[in-house]
């Protein structure tokens, strides 16, 4: 499939040239000399520039001075505390993520795979921590943007696959001149979390062309699980015991797995009944001691982009980027395996055959290094064929890497069993850092993710008119290869490492796309625009086959102020590379053994169940259908005054999922080859949960974003304010074939009610800014579903999780014309995140995709113009 890459793009060209030429050839002379020429724009949503922002597609912009205002120091921050963010991102502070330093965003309850990232209209590749499609959003210097646009269509007719909750549009500084440079410094009210950040940007600017280059540099200290709340212990606020039954000295148990004793020593808090076998007590371990709320990170990134004006028709572009984050992650000490102990062993107090299980302190918390890296290129050109055709053509070329190192408590699981069998290593007592310095081994991960896409269009306007204007157009062609790896040692692999879980994977995936997009005025006050797309998809094993998208939208103006909106269309998500060709490994999730529950309502609590997951070749293609309706209105009697509201409404078909390992246990009878028990429990160190991928489940919600900007003057300076809202009234999902579509509105991080509120008051040389963040309230309930239902499984377990208010205040002060000072507060009031059962699979206990759990926060920043 990769050999005849060559062969496929000059098809590809012929292609288009074919498709082309009928345009062109009746497009030449379509031009009328002394013709007034009307200056048109690029937006977010539509491959045809248009005159004016607002059209039948809805785009929530964030500009540079919303962004600066907030006092966050990297794009993933800034859009995390956004209105339109929904659970399930992946931030650089999540404890669990694999992906260490990474940032991911999602929204409207979808995975953040549904959503598209562009730079400058080009596409930012995937992540190799599990072959993802979802980019790495921390890849661009803040000070590199100008703004965000956010188009909360589905746009697949546009974009392709993938764009089924939207596109997020970062648009860099093009035209700029001069040079700034910032520093900023800051930590939290509890004196840790020091954090600086350097910023620069630079650019010159003359009438053939543009050069901007930007760079940021950002480090931040760690910060201890232990000295933030809900996440210093495993034991929630309500009294839920969610640690581990692997604990330290340990706990023995019989070979029959009928009764089970602490080892002697065990600390008396530690002690609590078996979780494990069917009767007795163990020595339970509160992992999250070792854990970080905050990992220590460092991170770098370089932007620059180029423009030049080759002549009055032909313009040439090219940018680049690279970054590099480092994060050093330390969790909670490694559970030795599971180990037969003879009855003539002189630690064995019981003279018979006894098994037994505990933690490896000595060894310390298992430590993790992790490097990201992006590197990426992407070059172009326009020519205007005519005055009224262009053409456009780029390539760009993207590679995401990782490296992950085991420093440090990383053990052999063999090397341990033999040094226990040699008398090495003792038991049931403490031994020295030095004994399992022997045991011990560094871990290594790498993975690569590589994307290049060529890319070859028509735009302008067609020789026939509907009513008084042209028809605009865009068509063009697109090849778009990904493929990716991602590896580990042997050690990992053989599943040789207490308490680690890694897999591999290899793929590649080719898209070929063509597409076809019409832009008409039938009267004056009406807009229509049409999409068109196709998209063959062939992967290292299978041909996924083609996909045909499509895109009609309508916008009417009954007056110069007011624009009505409304659109349909079809999408579709592609599996992704690791979907299909991640090989399977161990993780471990935090479920209820229904089975044992219902038989003893003492052992209903959460526990660490071990489940197996992989990828699955034969998957195929998610199906979408989108539609919405809106309004953008100027308010004509209040100046300054300006709203808009927009619904949204998507299905999704055929959704890749897996049954949850809670679902599962719930309905164990209909799945008994997916539970695998050792001695009747699951939450045992051998026993596991099958889980792998499928297309098993639909996924529909709707909601309305609302934004109202108000801007005016008073004595104090201009105030420019403003409300964005997100209102979810519908979020139904399936979880399995055999559930229903279930509603899910309300329920654990699906608030109704997500906003921002923002104020600023600028004057000639102050300003000061006011951010309010707003999550709702929902419930969480523990224990999933009830089989065939959408009855929750545990109703007693029922938590109301509260709504959440952050206030964020800042200032600045102009010293000078070229010196500014800046200073700050982020979480005004020192709001803790709300407690929650649910959301982050028990511990931590609150939603580390919503919120941060830093509290209070104090910056200052220096600012220097030339």
């Amino acid at each position: 499939m990769l050999n005849n890459k060559v062969s496929k793009a000059v098809r590809l060209a012929i292609a288009f040239s074919a498709a082309s030429t009928a345009v062109y050839s009746t497009s030449s002379f379509s031009a009328e000399a002394g013709a007034e020429q009307v200056e048109r724009i690029q937006v977010t949503g539509s491959r045809i520039k248009r005159v004016d922002m607002e059209g039948p597609s809805p785009v929530q912009v964030f500009n540079k001075v919303t962004i600066e205002a907030s006092g966050t120091e990297t794009i993933a921050d800034f859009l995390i505390k956004s209105n339109i963010a929904g659970p399930g991102i992946d931030t650089a502070d999540d404890t669990l993520a694999q992906g260490g330093g990474e940032a991911s965003f999602a929204t409207k309850g979808l995975g953040a795979d549904y959503t598209i990232f562009l730079v400058n209209g080009n596409r930012l590749p995937g992540t190799p921590t599990g072959g993802s499609a979802s980019p790495d959003i921390n890849q661009i210097p803040i000070a590199a943007v100008e703004r965000i646009e956010y188009l909360s269509d589905g746009a697949s007719a546009i974009y392709g696959a993938d764009a089924v909750a939207g596109v997020i549009n970062i648009i860099t500084k093009k035209d700029f001149e001069g040079l700034n440079i910032s520093a900023q410094y800051g930590q939290s009210a509890e004196g840790d979390a020091g954090t600086t950040s350097l910023q620069m940007v630079t650019g010159i600017s003359s009438e053939r062309g543009n050069v901007m280059f930007s760079a940021d540099f950002y480090k931040r200290e760690s910060v201890k699980a232990t000295d933030r709340p809900l996440i210093g212990s495993a034991i929630s606020p309500t009294g839920t015991d969610g640690r581990s039954p692997t604990g330290f000295p340990g706990t023995w148990i019989e070979t029959d797995f009928s009764e089970s004793f602490p080892v002697s020593g065990c600390p008396e808090e530690s002690v609590r009944p078996t979780t494990i076998v069917d009767s007795g007590t163990e020595c339970s371990y509160d992992f999250a001691t070792l854990y970080q709320a905050f990992p220590y990170i460092e991170k770098f990134n370089i932007f620059t982009r180029g423009e030049y004006n080759v002549s009055d028709d032909l313009s040439i572009w090219a940018e680049g980027r690279t970054s590099r984050t480092q994060t050093e992650v330390r969790n909670g000490a490694a559970p030795a395996p599971f180990t037969l102990v003879g009855a003539d062993n002189e630690e064995n107090p019981y003279g018979r055959d006894m098994y037994m299980i505990r933690r490896t302190v000595e060894a310390g918390p298992r430590a993790r290094d992790q490097v990201n890296s992006t590197t990426g290129f992407a070059t172009g050109l326009d020519y205007s064929l005519t005055d009224d055709i262009y053409l456009d053509a780029k390539y760009q070329k993207s590679w995401a890497r990782q490296s992950s190192v085991g420093v440090g408590g990383q053990i052999s699981k063999q090397a341990l069993t033999d040094a226990i069998a040699s008398g090495d290593i003792k038991l049931t007592s403490a031994n020295t850092f030095e004994d399992f310095e022997a045991v011990s081994v560094a871990t290594h991960r790498q993975g690569e993710f590589e994307e290049q896409i060529m890319n070859i269009g028509l735009s302008g306007m067609l020789p026939i008119e509907l009513g008084d204007e042209a028809i605009g157009f865009a068509l063009g062609a697109e090849i778009r290869e990904e493929q990716y790896f991602d590896v580990t040692d042997i050690a990992q692999q053989s599943q040789d490492i207490a308490g680690g879980a890694a897999s591999n994977g290899r793929g590649s995936k080719d898209t070929d796309s063509f597409y076809l997009e019409l832009n008409a005025r039938p009267i004056e006050m009406v807009e229509i625009s049409a999409a068109v797309r196709n998209d063959s998809i062939e992967t290292t094993l299978s041909d996924l086959g083609s996909e045909t998208t499509y895109k009609l939208a309508i916008a009417v103006r009954p007056t110069d102020t007011l624009l009505i909106r409304t659109s349909y269309g079809t999408g579709f998500k592609a599996p992704t590379l690791g979907d299909l060709y991640l090989d399977e490994s161990f993780g471990v999730v935090k479920a209820i053994d229904t089975q044992a529950c219902d038989a003893d309502p003492t052992q209903c609590s959460t526990r660490e169940i071990r489940s197996l997951s992989g990828g699955n070749p034969e998957l195929k293609p998610e199906t979408s259908k989108s539609y919405g309706l809106g309004f953008a209105w100027d308010v004509d009697f209040v100046e300054g005054l300006s709203v808009t509201a927009d619904y949204w409404n998507f299905e999704v078909s055929d959704k890749i999922g897996s049954l949850g390992v809670q679902e599962i246990l719930n309905n164990e009878s209909d799945y008994p080859d997916l539970v695998n028990r050792i001695g009747g429990r699951v939450a045992h160190p051998d026993a596991y949960v099958k889980s792998n991928l499928q297309n098993l489940a639909e996924q529909s919600g709707s909601g309305i974003d609302y934004n109202v900007n108000y801007t005016f003057d008073t004595s104090l300076g201009v105030v420019v304010s403003g409300v964005r809202a997100s209102q979810l009234l519908s979020s139904e999902e399936q979880t399995s074939a055999i559930q229903p579509l279930c509603e899910e509105k309300g329920t654990t991080s699906e608030a109704e009610w997500s906003s921002s509120f923002y104020a600023s008051v600028t004057n000639d040389n102050w300003g000061a800014n006011l951010n309010v963040r707003y999550v709702g309230e929902t419930v969480d309930h523990e224990g999933g579903l009830t089989s065939g239902t959408c009855d929750f499984a545990k109703p007693e377990t029922r938590l109301e999780v509260d709504s959440y208010t952050q206030v964020d205040l800042s200032g600045h002060y102009y010293v000078t014309e070229s010196v500014k000072f800046s200073a700050g507060v982020r979480n005004l009031f020192d709001e803790e995140p709300p407690f929650s059962t649910v959301a982050s699979g028990g511990w931590p206990w609150y939603d580390q995709s919503l919120y941060d759990n830093m509290g209070r926060f104090y910056y200052t920043k220096i600012e220097l113009t030339f």
